[in-house]
């Protein structure tokens, strides 16, 4: 892979399910060369940060370049704080994830919104899977401990899932299966949700053992107009889902814009 793409963990065996889906959209969704060369590009997550860029500028002067270049598409931000003017100015947003992202950037409104794995269901049709297939799949953050007695109060037939996967597509087509085939999804890792949303799975944000980042949750939501609670069990996150029908106001986001910024050509198009 090319080492002008970034994704987390990528550089270990063992990946992050939602941070993999680079590789996914490598495979499936782009085609032909790079529409923006000499950026570090970042298709997935919530890469948007101060760190990050200082290590683009880092390795662009270390390799006698006067700063580094990175290129945003459908990521995110982990706070509502601006970036540095100088960091800034090293960015192209091709569209981002939410509009609490949006806003602290400053970006124009007509930004296009929504987490690039929400086109999941444009390029990679399910696969049964029958191990999950009915049941109750819970998957916890990678950092996060797997559900407990509590969490597990009054919950039927689950299977729980770690998100800790090879860094590979076919990893990452096997993960979205169990994605798909369940009967419901509690998230306590937001690409879970981000997924099951994309296919129609209901799902829930689980509070677990600890919540990743609170902003970037409510910044995926807020592409769509909606704030989710967080819930323990699977009886009060289902209770939830019928009344706030997340996949309704999902139903109303427009994803064409960011289709249509795609920093590489469209398969299919």
């Amino acid at each position: 892979m090319s080492e002008d793409i970034f994704f987390w963990r990528q550089d270990k065996a063992l990946g992050n399910f939602g941070d993999a889906l680079t590789l996914l959209f490598l495979k499936r969704l782009f085609i032909g060369d790079r529409l923006y060369p000499g950026h570090v590009q970042h298709l997935v997550g919530s890469v948007i940060t101060v760190n990050r860029l200082e290590i683009v500028r880092r390795d662009a002067q270390a390799a006698g370049l006067p700063e580094g270049r990175a290129l945003f598409w459908g990521c995110g931000k982990k706070d509502g704080e601006r970036l540095p003017p100088d960091l800034q100015r090293q960015c192209r947003f091709l569209g981002i994830r939410g509009t609490l992202s949006r806003d602290a950037l400053g970006l124009p409104r007509d930004t296009p919104l929504g987490d690039s794995a929400l086109l999941l269901p444009r390029v990679y049709q399910p696969r049964h899977n029958a191990q999950a297939s009915g049941k109750i799949l819970w998957i916890p953050h990678v950092h996060h401990e797997d559900p407990g007695e509590q969490d597990l109060d009054g919950c039927p037939d689950y299977l729980v899932r770690r998100p800790s996967i090879p860094n590979s597509a076919e990893a990452c087509e096997a993960f979205i299966d169990g994605i798909a085939s369940a009967r419901f999804v509690m998230a306590n890792a937001m690409h879970a949700a981000i997924v099951a949303l994309a296919y129609g799975t209901p799902f829930a944000f689980w509070s677990g053992s600890g919540i990743n980042v609170p902003f970037k949750w409510q910044d995926f939501t807020s592409a769509f107009g909606l704030t989710l609670d967080f819930h323990r069990t699977y009886g009060e996150a289902a209770a939830a889902y019928d009344r706030t029908r997340p996949d309704r106001a999902f139903a109303n986001l427009d994803l064409e814009p960011l289709l249509k910024v795609a920093p590489y050509g469209i398969s299919g198009r």
